[in-house]
């Protein structure tokens, strides 16, 4: 089953599916080394983020049933997802990423989330969603639960950044739990 990737609008924000056109928006925003650390990537030595990074990111993304390209004042922010759909069981698993350092701790991830979470839990009739975040990324973190996540659970020691290993941890929300909320 194909899925539509429907424009969802905010106040500051815009949801809408990926173009090829995002590929020079992606390499305007290259990559930010605290960023990289956050998705768990090493950030020392870090190359140069070239056209060809960019276009596998697009070509990526475009391919995903479930990938929103994020706005912002008409210009690429970054890509939210559901990953894993699974209608039988009512349940996705969200990713976000946000690349420009300079518009966090605005609220936009927040933003970005209660759009997502209103689709999921509304158009897709969902009754869960998950997520994984390190445990070192204490604003994603403190961004989830205010999108209503709670901590699930903890998976030790299981990502290697660089030379050291960092926990998992596994936060939900449900959909009697949102009402209200998006």
């Amino acid at each position: 089953m194909t899925l539509e990737i429907p424009e969802l609008w905010g106040a500051r924000v815009r949801l809408r599916p990926f173009r090829i056109s995002d590929i020079d928006g992606r390499l305007a925003l290259g990559q930010s080394p605290e960023i990289v650390h956050c998705f768990g990537g090493d950030p020392r030595g870090l190359p140069p983020y070239e056209e060809s990074d960019a276009r596998s990111w697009v070509e990526r993304n475009l391919a995903h049933p479930l990938c929103w390209a994020v706005e912002v004042d008409g210009r690429l922010l970054g890509e939210a997802r559901l990953d894993g759909l699974d209608h039988h069981d009512g349940r996705a698993r969200l990713a976000i990423g946000l690349y420009d350092l300079s518009q966090l701790g605005k609220g936009l991830g927040r933003e970005v989330i209660k759009l997502i979470l209103s689709h999921a839990f509304g158009t897709l009739q969902l009754h869960r969603v998950d997520l994984r975040v390190l445990a070192y990324n204490e604003r994603a973190i403190r961004c989830y639960r205010a999108c209503g996540f709670i901590e699930e659970g903890r998976e030790r020691e299981s990502a290697r950044v660089g030379d050291a290993w960092h926990d998992d941890i596994i936060m939900g929300v449900l959909a009697q739990e949102c009402q209200g909320q998006t």
